[in-house]
């Protein structure tokens, strides 16, 4: 029973991320060449440790992508909100579609709820003011 087992070869972790969880850029000059070998484990050595797991999350996206992402939301919630009203005012070729409208300021509630908590303060006052409208205005047309 006392069977021994091969030595397995220890696994060394280097992180090499650019940016620090928070988003921050750290202080490290790029690796050489040299000690990218140094530190890269054996071919044959499969860590899956090393393999990102679900639990850790998405990756923190650089500071000049955040502005972009953010910028795009608004344009979407925007377009989402327009989308809703035209639908309830209706237009000269396009009657009022109340229940089209009701579908499109769901889409909005869900997607205030699930990104509840990973908003901006300005994402989420935009949000939650057009919502406010949409809803306000879809119970007056009723």
């Amino acid at each position: 029973m006392d069977e021994k087992r091969p030595e397995q070869p220890k696994i060394k972790v280097v992180d090499r991320r650019k940016f620090s969880s928070e988003g921050d850029p750290l202080d490290t000059a790029a690796p050489t060449v040299e000690a990218a070998a140094q530190t890269a484990p054996p071919e044959d050595v499969i860590s899956e440790s090393a393999e990102p797991t679900p639990e850790s999350g998405p990756a923190t996206p650089a500071p000049e992508h955040r502005g972009q992402s953010s910028q795009l939301f608004l344009e979407l919630v925007t377009m989402l909100a327009g989308q809703a009203e035209l639908l309830l005012v209706g237009a000269e070729d396009l009657p009022a579609q109340p229940a089209e409208a009701h579908r499109m300021i769901n889409y909005l509630g869900a997607l205030e709820e699930k990104t509840a908590g990973n908003l901006s303060d300005d994402e989420s006052k935009l949000l939650s003011s057009l919502l406010y409208q949409l809803r306000t205005f879809y119970l007056q047309r009723k």
